[in-house]
């Protein structure tokens, strides 16, 4: 199998594991971590994340970063293998997920929603703490326009026009490398179905 597939097809299995990409996600965000710290945001067994990360590693996906010991207590750090995540672009990505199979494809929307979800959870808690200085941080972000909310109901005319900014931010991303990554960015767009269809089909199944 050629390098870049088999690299494509090793993230893409990965991020259709919701717990998978949790790791993945609170690694990225928040640098090396360590099994412990991990089990305090994902709701699953210590075992069952050791298990799973075991299988990260032989995927290639994370990497060992250090080893602490602390009162005879030894603690891991994982990370993300740069190496492996660098090497796809984000427009690989998105035409691997265009050629998925139905059971695939509704494997990986599941797993990045509902990781989606946590996170901005989880960034809901965080401001719900705030002290004085984090919101005065949060106000200047947003005076400078660093911090974006925004929700909004489109066309499918004007979302095909959004894809296209969208996916030339995305090229300038993947050549960025020198830039501090301080930010996460979420974009979702999504067909709408109207609530009371969705309760209609639950109900008939």
């Amino acid at each position: 199998m050629d390098g870049l597939i088999k690299n494509i097809d090793v993230l893409l299995n990965n991020f259709s594991n919701k717990t998978r990409l949790m790791i993945i996600t609170l690694i990225i965000n928040n640098g090396p971590m360590t099994v412990t710290q991990l089990s305090k945001v994902i709701k699953t067994s210590r075992s069952n994340l050791y298990q799973i990360i075991k299988g990260m590693l032989r995927d290639n996906v994370l990497i060992q970063d250090r080893v602490e010991t602390n009162k005879n207590y030894v603690e891991k750090y994982y990370n993300i293998n740069e190496k492996l995540f660098s090497s796809v672009r984000s427009s690989d990505i998105i035409n691997a997920i265009s050629n998925m199979n139905d059971e695939r494809l509704r494997d990986f929307m599941v797993s990045f929603l509902t990781t989606a979800s946590a996170v901005i959870s989880m960034i809901a808690g965080q401001v719900a703490m705030a002290d004085t200085d984090d919101m005065k941080r949060y106000h200047e972000e947003i005076k400078n326009r660093f911090i974006t909310m925004s929700f909004s109901s489109i066309s499918k005319e004007m979302a095909s026009r959004y894809y296209d900014i969208h996916r030339k931010f995305m090229e300038d991303v993947d050549s960025d490398e020198d830039q501090n990554y301080d930010h996460l960015l979420y974009v979702i767009s999504f067909p709408v179905t109207p609530y009371s269809m969705f309760l209609n089909r639950r109900n008939h199944h």
